[in-house]
């Protein structure tokens, strides 16, 4: 059975909105982190355990002092030790990379639609709208409790998402680098346009590499913008719409990889002479989600959350539980 209250909002200081995420999740937080971190392995590729234990406590301390505030709150509220948040938190970067998920934008109104392929299916499909002290509210989408995030729009109407993005080869970080979902809430929480957005690619280089998705609902401007470390590019953009899945679209060739599969059946779909009047956005784009081609469903991984928007509007729907969450998931509209 699906949980009705999966929407948190919260308030007030990092450390005030950490722990009133806590004390609202309580002891099932610890069942969640262990699940998590146990689950990855099986279908994730496999989580360094040697690396989490030796790499957590020094990522931890050095985050910028609002991210450390909010996750010491969250600890406290749920009465776990910090370290715990911390190693839930940095796991991602210990396993081997392959979280992907598919995004594509229409005209008129720019509509954003997004699956978000990972482990864990059971652990997602939650919502936290946060109005922190002194910076830009946001909504997030993820796991209960989670202070970064890989999906958000944020109250000046900029929509963010990412793909982990797949390169041939390892691209060494340069100094002062970010995890991307680090970078990803600073961005949210702080930029109120694309212009925004690109400032802060230019100033704050990344660990990993990530496709970028970026809509600002102000103006429609929308982007697609392939991240490496230390630069970026933009995508072309048709006029009608761009779909991404987690390949590079200029140093990766054609093949018959899962990504590049994904991405021709999207292609695909918005070629079709029924997606070219959109009646309705939203449910077309849901549709567009759930085809078997593009959704992901293995044992233990796949899409665990989908959400399709339209910022300029400010609509949001997305799924609270399920899976394959496109098809399966409780689809709903919040509104924030």
């Amino acid at each position: 059975m699906l949980e009705i209250d999966r929407i948190f909002r919260v308030e007030g200081t990092p450390y005030a909105i950490g722990h009133a995420l806590g004390r609202r999740i309580g002891p099932r937080l610890e069942r969640i982190i262990t699940a998590y971190i146990e689950q990855g392995p099986s279908a994730y590729g496999g989580v360094d355990a040697d690396r989490l234990a030796r790499e957590t406590a020094s990522w931890f301390d050095g985050l910028p002092d609002r991210y450390r505030q909010e996750m010491s709150g969250l600890a406290d509220g749920a009465g776990i030790p910090v370290r715990r948040v911390a190693e839930w938190t940095y796991v991602e970067a210990c396993t081997a990379p392959g979280c992907s998920s598919v995004l594509l934008t229409v005209t008129g109104h720019t509509w954003v639609a997004r699956n978000n392929d990972i482990w864990a299916p059971d652990l997602w499909g939650y919502v936290t709208i946060r109005e922190p002290a002194d910076r830009i509210p946001t909504l997030s989408i993820g796991m209960p409790g989670e202070t970064f995030t890989a999906t958000g729009v944020n109250r000046e109407k900029l929509w963010l998402h990412y793909h982990y993005l797949l390169t041939p080869t390892a691209i060494p970080s340069p100094d002062g680098a970010w995890f991307e979902f680090q970078w990803m809430t600073e961005a949210l929480e702080t930029c109120s346009s694309l212009a925004d957005v690109c400032a802060w690619l230019n100033r704050q280089p990344r660990r990993g590499s990530m496709v970028l998705f970026a809509v600002d609902g102000k103006t429609d401007e929308r982007a697609v913008l392939e991240c490496l470390p230390g630069s970026h590019q933009r995508w072309p953009d048709d006029g009608f719409a761009i779909a991404a899945t987690n390949h590079s679209l200029f140093d990766d060739p054609e093949g018959d990889s899962d990504s590049h599969q994904r991405r021709v059946a999207l292609q695909r779909r918005l070629s079709e002479p029924a997606a070219t009047v959109i009646d309705d956005p939203a449910d077309t784009l849901r549709s567009l989600l759930a085809d078997p081609a593009v959704e992901q469903h293995r044992p233990g991984y796949g899409t665990v959350y989908s959400a399709v928007a339209c910022p300029a509007t400010g609509i949001v729907w997305t799924t609270l539980g399920g899976f394959p969450a496109a098809s399966h998931g409780a689809w709903e509209s919040i509104a924030w």
